[in-house]
Parts: C-alpha cells; structure tokens; sequence
C-alpha cells in the first residue's frame, strides 16, 4: 500500500509537495494525487486564504499514528507549523539542507523533534540551525 497525498490548485486551496519523491501521481476529483512508499519523508503544503500550513512527515501505511487533511492513510508527523512565517522559516531549512546535499530520509527522528523546537522559537539565530546540521546531519 501506498500513502495517497492530495494535490490541488483551486480557489480555495494550494496544496503541493515540496519534500518527497512521489513514485507515481494519479487523477483525482479535486485534483492530482501523489503517491509514496512507506518510509519517505514529505513536506506538504497547505495554502488557504486565511493562512497557510506545513507538514513534515514520514509515510508509514502500517504504524501512522497521525490523521493528516489531504494525506491518507495516517503517517507519523514530525513537524508541523500554522503560520506562514514558520513555513517559510522550515522552507529555508530545507533550501538550507538540499545546498550541503543533506540525505532527509536518513536524519532520525530526534533530529526533526530539535528542528521543531528551533521552529517554534522566535529570533533563532542562524548559528542554532547549524550547530544542529553538525550534529545531526554529518
């Protein structure tokens, strides 16, 4: 089994990938839908006209223990942010990530859990975001 995410480009909604390599995408009613193997790391992103929403999390058809909008069946969330401030500051920790080449789906968990806490906190300096690569990501 597959983990089914949702895509659409409407008036109300923008929801895309920006993490994960889907293994194949598929029609769907309200737009395409994208589908991953178990064991994937996907940031998904949901855009409304009152805010916007990011989710970072890892497929897992058998274990999911989270109920996702759009994402099916459940997956293990890792990160989550409600503002477009914190998922712009976690779209420029992935920018960050993909220019070291960073391997996503090798980081374990404890990693995201830290990454999560820095998402959170307001005035992080850069330096935090990079102690935490070093220790984590080498």
């Amino acid at each position: 089994m597959k983990t089914a995410v949702q895509l659409r480009n409407d008036a109300i909604y923008h929801a895309y990938i920006r993490l994960g390599n889907a293994v194949r995408k598929k029609a769907g009613t309200k737009g395409e839908i994208a589908l991953f193997e178990d064991g994937q790391i996907v940031v998904y992103i949901v855009v409304k006209q009152n805010g916007q929403r990011s989710f970072l999390f890892q497929t897992d058809t058998q274990n999911g223990t989270e109920t996702i909008p759009g994402v099916y069946p459940s997956v293990n969330l890792l990160i989550e942010t409600r503002s477009k401030g914190r998922t712009q500051r976690l779209m420029n920790y992935l920018t960050e990530m993909e220019k070291k080449n960073i391997n996503v789906n090798g980081l374990r968990e404890g990693f995201f859990l830290r990454l999560h806490v820095l998402l959170e906190e307001r005035d992080v300096p850069a330096a935090n975001f990079k102690e935490l690569l070093r220790r984590w990501a080498s």
